[in-house]
């Protein structure tokens, strides 16, 4: 019997997608070494996770979700929308996008809930120029429409569903 090598970036890449497709439990999610807190945000009561009906081979399921959610700093001075990318846009222009796809899943304290999530940053402009990573926690609500259909029949059909979450912006210490 031979022994292959696996090439060291094909072991990357597997890892980075096991991480994203198996949610880790909360008390893995850490601030990232090396980084602070620069900014923390709150959703307001009208932000939602929209979810399209989608073919998914043989079957349909709800894709997305894309965000649509207004979030507010605790001083209420800086207000960010967060939309499909994902980026986050405030009102002084600053923005920030993610590598959304390395992001890593982790369960939230409500199981009604969408997860948690450790996002790293990219393409920081303004007063978000220098965050490295996004964490969104203490998630409510969110998840995929569960009594509303799905099917040929309903395919095209968006969903939008009410959810909560704080977002905290790392940026190096």
């Amino acid at each position: 019997m031979t022994c292959r090598r696996v090439p060291l970036l094909l072991v990357a890449a597997l890892a980075l997608s096991q991480t994203a497709q198996t949610p880790l439990s909360n008390a893995e999610m850490k601030d990232p070494d090396g980084q602070k807190i620069q900014f923390r945000f709150q959703t307001l009561p009208n932000s939602v996770q929209i979810y399209t009906c989608k073919s998914a081979g043989q079957s349909f399921a709800w894709s997305g979700p894309d965000p649509d959610a207004v979030m507010v700093d605790s001083a209420h001075k800086l207000t960010v929308r967060h939309y499909k990318g994902p980026a986050w846009e405030a009102t002084d222009g600053s923005i920030v996008r993610s590598e959304g796809p390395l992001a890593r899943h982790f369960l939230p304290a409500n199981s009604s809930a969408v997860h948690w999530l450790e996002l790293p940053a990219k393409d920081g402009a303004g007063q978000f120029a220098k965050v490295t990573f996004i964490h969104r926690i203490d998630t409510s609500g969110g998840l995929p429409p569960s009594a509303k259909p799905c099917d040929a029949q309903h395919a095209g059909d968006r969903e939008r569903v009410n959810y909560s979450a704080t977002y905290l912006f790392y940026a190096p210490k």
